[in-house]
């Protein structure tokens, strides 16, 4: 579903990305003249003026119910981090909870691993779902919000690779471009040149040791190459 651009700068802003928009251009004055219009008017033949019928509507509208029944998603928090420049990570947790110490040292391995922790893994940007009591609580608009989040690091900041960490997160970026649920491994381009592998999710990787090997091997396409 199409962002528009009030909604669009609202997530923006709401995610603290600064936007910069060109000034819009002066109006142009034009001249108005009524006896030429009417005269242009007055021309018109009669044969082409057609009487539409009252409460006409327009061909195929009665074919289109309306979506009255919006799928709801409850309220999460994504952790992003930026380890490099050109790689975002994205791992869901649960409302209110930060990233544990052992989330964030396993992380922090896992992006040395690849050659890409550079001077440390810093603090993460959380993102909440709904931003307040009060909005919409729509799977569409979180979905939609994610993908204004990735698309201005993408566009802004220089971002080739999105890592997806856990179900959540894939889910929602990557629903709109593949028809089946997305699964370890998964790589999906993005919009401006992007791609996005899906792994398993941080808490996954500490609970179950066997499921590293499959992340090693969905991630290590970003290891610089000698």
């Amino acid at each position: 579903m199409p962002v528009s651009r009030e909604l669009r700068d609202w997530y923006l802003s709401t995610l603290g990305v600064v936007q910069y928009r060109p000034r819009d251009p002066e109006p142009v004055a034009l001249d108005f003249h009524p006896d030429t219009v009417a005269e242009v008017a007055n021309t018109v033949p009669s044969e082409v003026v057609v009487a539409l019928p009252e409460n006409s509507e327009l061909p195929g509208a009665e074919d289109k119910p309306a979506d009255l029944h919006e799928e709801q998603i409850g309220s999460f928090r994504l952790a992003c981090w930026q380890p490099s420049d050109d790689l975002l990570v994205i791992n869901g947790l649960a409302p209110g909870s930060v990233p544990l110490q052992e989330e964030s040292g396993l992380l922090a391995n896992i992006m040395r691993a690849i050659g890409r922790l550079g001077d440390g893994l810093s603090s993460p940007q959380l993102i909440d779902w709904p931003p307040s009591a009060a909005d919409q609580t729509d799977r569409s608009g979180a979905e939609e919000m994610l993908s204004v989040f990735v698309e201005a690091r993408v566009k802004k900041q220089g971002v080739l690779w999105v890592l997806l960490m856990g179900e959540l997160p894939a889910a929602l970026l990557l629903s709109t471009r593949s028809t089946y649920s997305p699964s370890v491994g998964q790589v999906e381009e993005l919009p401006g040149g992007a791609r996005a592998i899906v792994t398993s999710s941080l808490q996954e990787l500490l609970n179950a040791a066997e499921l590293k090997g499959d992340t090693w091997r969905a991630i290590r396409v970003m290891s610089p190459q000698p």
